[in-house]
This record gives structure tokens, C-alpha cells and sequence, in this order.
């Protein structure tokens, strides 16, 4: 991550662990609300693609920011190659401890070692604790939605306003989790950008588009099968506060990509009605 200003970290703290955010007032008197970032997989709080556009920009409009830092991306494939890892390794040491072939034209074969000598077969590194996918899994989504949570108290101590969370990529699957989970009277609009649900997860983002008590913007470019079965489902459930938004994709031209969806995100925020927000700070 590049230097920031001391003044925009905030170290923050979820559970038993402590995390980084990153906060960035508004640039008017009163902020309208407070939009908190999450980001997605192996993206930091200043992450050059969405995060910092929308970070540093949406201050500028009267909305204050804040990016949060998430744990490492949970890894399905990794938690079942530790769980069904060998717990031991008897066989291997034994084969070890045969004697050697004689080697030469002379010579006597060397006896084999005796229990005592061969010491007891363990191996010589104790084998690693197997571990549940499902718990691992239980864990993660316990360390990040407590991560979103301090963000919230953040915003509620800054004087929130409207709060807003904003998802990039499988940030937008943990912060409709968040809402649909914990059901938060503070909190109740969502904005997903390229919402995508992380591997070895519980399905979360479908489900939370029919729910007609968050309003939610679910920005995508070129929507594939994902982004129209979030659309079905909120059309199914009779969601008139969801609302899906293509972005435009610029070959060649990131910068004026980035500007296309902090506009059209900023433009969607601007419609939110004062009432729509539970926060005690909102006018």
C-alpha cells in the first residue's frame, strides 16, 4: 500500500485482532453519510481499482469514507489438504530404518537395529492437527463480519448519517451477508460492483437481492449468468428498491472506466431518500 496520511488510519478492533481502515471525511460540513468499503479478495483498503476511486472521490460530493482491510481470502482448497493430510508417517519411518544392501564382492550385512536402537518409529515431526473446512469457513465469516462491524461503530462515532456499505468483487458477498445475517437497523443500503460469491461459501447474494427492506444498487460490467439471477430474484421477490446497474467497460482507457462507476455509484447514492436511513445522526 502507498504512504497515506497518518491522519486518514485508524486502527480499528474486531474481536481479539486489530485491522487497518482507512477513514476520509467529507469535504463539506455535514456529510451527507458515510459509504464503508469492503474490499474483495486480495485487495487492500487503497486498492487501485474501485476502492481507491470511490474512497477518494465520493468526499468530494459530501460523503464520507471508510475502506476496510479484510483478513486473508478464505481458502477451500487448502483447508481440505489439511484435513485429509496422513496423521502419520509409521510406514515411511519404518521403510527407513531398513538395513542397507551390501555393496561389494565381501563383506557381512550389517544387522538390523535393534527396538532400541531404531527408537520407537514416530516420526520426527509431529503431524498437523486436521483441520474442518466447515469451522474454517465459520471462522472466516465470523473475523470479517466482525471487521465490518467496527466499521459501523466507526461511522456511528464520526455522526453516519446515511451508511451505506459498498462491496467490490467478493467484498460484495460479505457485505450482504453482513445485512442479511445481523440485519442492522442503522444500515439498510447496498451497493455491490462486480459482486461475485468467494469459492467454498455459503451462497449469500441471490438470497439478500429479494430482500425488500435494503435498498441496493448492484453496479456490474457486461452482466453475465450471476448478475441476471441476482435480477430475477429481486424481481421475484417484488424488490422495487433493487436496482441494477451496467457500467461501462473503456478499453484501453482505465481512468475514464473508474470515473464511469464512482459517477454512476455517486448518482444512485444522490437518490437515496432521507427517510430510507435507520442511523440516529440522519436529518
Amino acid at each position: 500500500m502507498r504512504q497515506l496520511p497518518a491522519e486518514q488510519q485508524k486502527t480499528l478492533q474486531a474481536g481479539d485482532e486489530s485491522f487497518l481502515a482507512l477513514l476520509l471525511p467529507a469535504a463539506r460540513a455535514k456529510a451527507t453519510g458515510t459509504v464503508i468499503l469492503v474490499p474483495g479478495d486480495g485487495e487492500s483498503a487503497d486498492w487501485p481499482n474501485v476502492m481507491a476511486p470511490v474512497r477518494q472521490q465520493l468526499p468530494t460530493f459530501g460523503w464520507q469514507t471508510i475502506a476496510l482491510s479484510l483478513p486473508d481470502p478464505y481458502d477451500p482448497v487448502v483447508a481440505i489438504e489439511r484435513d485429509t493430510a496422513p496423521a502419520d508417517t509409521d510406514a515411511q519411518a519404518n521403510s527407513e530404518q531398513t538395513p542397507p544392501p551390501v555393496t561389494g564382492g565381501t563383506g557381512t550385512a550389517p544387522t538390523a537395529p535393534t527396538q532400541a536402537e531404531a527408537g520407537s518409529g514416530e516420526p520426527a515431526q509431529a503431524a498437523v492437527a486436521p483441520v474442518d473446512p466447515e469451522a474454517a469457513a465459520n471462522a472466516q465469516a465470523t473475523r470479517v463480519l466482525a471487521r465490518i462491524a467496527a466499521g459501523i461503530d466507526l461511522a456511528l462515532q464520526q455522526g453516519a448519517g446515511h451508511i451505506v456499505l459498498v462491496g467490490h468483487g467478493t467484498g460484495a458477498y460479505w457485505a450482504a451477508r453482513y445485512l442479511a445475517e445481523k440485519e442492522p437497523a442503522e444500515v439498510k443500503q447496498l451497493a455491490l460492483i462486480d459482486g461475485r460469491e468467494p469459492q467454498g461459501l455459503p451462497a449469500r447474494l441471490d438470497a439478500t437481492m429479494g430482500k425488500t427492506d435494503l435498498q441496493i444498487a448492484d453496479l456490474v460490467h457486461a452482466p453475465g449468468p450471476a448478475a441476471q439471477r441476482r435480477k430475477e430474484r429481486a424481481a421475484q421477490k417484488a424488490n422495487k428498491n433493487y436496482r441494477q446497474i451496467e457500467l461501462p467497460v473503456i478499453p484501453g482507457d482505465r481512468a475514464a472506466e473508474q470515473e464511469q462507476t464512482v459517477r454512476r455509484l455517486r448518482a444512485w447514492l444522490d437518490r437515496l431518500p432521507p427517510a430510507a436511513s435507520g442511523s440516529p445522526d440522519a436529518s
